[in-house]
């Protein structure tokens, strides 16, 4: 049975063993083999234990279990854009866990917290440009696709990220 709940700091561990498996199994054509197969990990548990550790006063973060099991989570950072409100900054789900709606679920979550808690009701999030069965996900729940930059800010290679946006959040709720 799946069941959704905030993060915990206990958490770091098993999220970022979900994130470093998301990226080898989903960037292979963006970062080194070399960084996905040796770094990553290493990279991901720096990253998590530091956001449970410390979290940031506008951090948000939802986990989905599958009989306690860690098989999608969500972190999202309230009103960080004047611009473009809510930074959905991840979203994995496990691929034994895709097609159950956990990602619609989570980012439903993550919509609704902003709503309640966030100035701004809009959100945006990157998503590599490689990544196409994300980018479709994420069109199919009425994201706009407004730029395509360069960056090198994760991962050991120069990507190409698409921003999506939502300005109008009940297409997620």
């Amino acid at each position: 049975m799946l069941q959704y709940r905030a993060a915990n700091k206990e958490d770091y561990k098993a999220i970022a063993e979900l994130h470093a498996k998301s990226w080898q199994e989903n960037y292979r054509t963006d970062f080194s083999a070399h960084f996905l197969d040796h770094l990553a990990l290493e990279d991901r548990l720096k990253v998590w234990k530091n956001r449970l550790e410390t979290p940031a006063e506008n951090q948000y973060i939802i986990l989905a279990e599958q009989d306690t099991i860690l098989v999608g989570f969500g972190c999202a950072f309230l009103d960080q854009s004047s611009e473009y409100g809510t930074l959905l900054d991840n979203l994995h789900v496990a691929n034994e866990a895709k097609g159950l709606g956990v990602g619609k679920q989570i980012m439903k979550r993550i919509a609704e917290a902003c709503q309640q808690h966030a100035t701004s009701k809009s959100m945006y999030l990157w998503v590599l440009e490689n990544n196409v069965s994300a980018f479709n996900f994420y069109m199919h729940l009425n994201g706009k696709h407004i730029e395509t930059i360069t960056g090198n800010d994760i991962g050991d290679k120069e990507v190409h990220k698409q921003r999506i946006v939502w300005t109008d959040l009940s297409a997620l709720t």
